[in-house]
């Protein structure tokens, strides 16, 4: 479902149709009965980026010209473009966000394994399991790197470092740090995996997922709600 919701997601393009997805999003936030907190943890490790797509279709796109700042044109095309892509990134944030909280992360790696099966990915030295479990590492590791931030920001803080005086000697303060907690934390994952034998060859599940006629019926009953979205709007 997410996967479809993606689709379609990328495939709107005027502002009703997000909002209709938007809509759609808060049925099912309501149903999974997941806290708020959930959404807000994916989104917000990500805000800069979020920014930094926003300014970059604010200034460099379009002619219709709102105001100028530091020698950059703001227009209206980009504008409406950039609200519309960051909306996008926002969508795939928060329907993923309800995936990871509602999906074991055993079973959310066997079934991204299962997608990627048919794939010949073994031509490129790497198998569909290897994948699923970096895919899945990475799904949970955001969160836990935005905290490192949290900390080390306020430990910084902590020594006398002002944030807003010196942007390029925070970033360093802070950039350095980060690439240690985040290549040591990789380390210990690792080096867990292997104390454990882990091999990305020749592995079964506990759990076999099957797909059941609820299955198929969920798929298929999102997959129509989101394409008479598109065709509505």
């Amino acid at each position: 479902s997410v996967m479809v919701a993606s689709i379609i997601i990328f495939n709107s393009g005027s502002f009703r149709e997000m909002a209709l997805i938007g809509a759609v999003f808060l049925v099912l936030f309501s149903m999974s009965r997941i806290s708020y907190r959930a959404p807000l943890s994916a989104v917000r490790p990500m805000m800069i980026f979020l920014i930094i797509i926003f300014l970059m279709q604010l200034f460099l796109t379009g002619k219709t010209i709102l105001f100028s700042l530091a020698g950059f044109n703001a227009t209206l095309e980009g504008l409406q473009a950039g609200l519309l892509l960051t909306w996008r990134f926002v969508y795939l944030l928060l329907f993923a966000s309800i995936l990871t909280a509602t999906t074991a992360p055993s079973m959310l790696t066997v079934g991204i394994e299962r997608m990627l099966r048919p794939l010949p990915l073994e031509r490129a030295g790497i198998s569909s399991f290897d994948l699923a479990t970096m895919m899945s590492l990475s799904i949970h590791f955001f969160p836990l790197l935005y905290e490192h931030l949290g900390h080390l920001r306020d430990a910084q803080m902590s020594r006398g470092l002002d944030l807003k005086k010196n942007p390029l000697r925070t970033i360093y303060s802070l950039s350095i740090p980060m690439m240690k907690i985040a290549f040591r934390s990789a380390g210990e994952v690792s080096l867990a995996m292997e104390s454990r034998c882990y091999q990305g060859v020749n592995r079964t599940s506990l759990f076999e997922p099957r797909m059941q006629r609820m299955d198929f019926a969920a798929l298929l009953g999102f997959a129509l709600i989101m394409g008479g979205i598109v065709l509505l709007a």
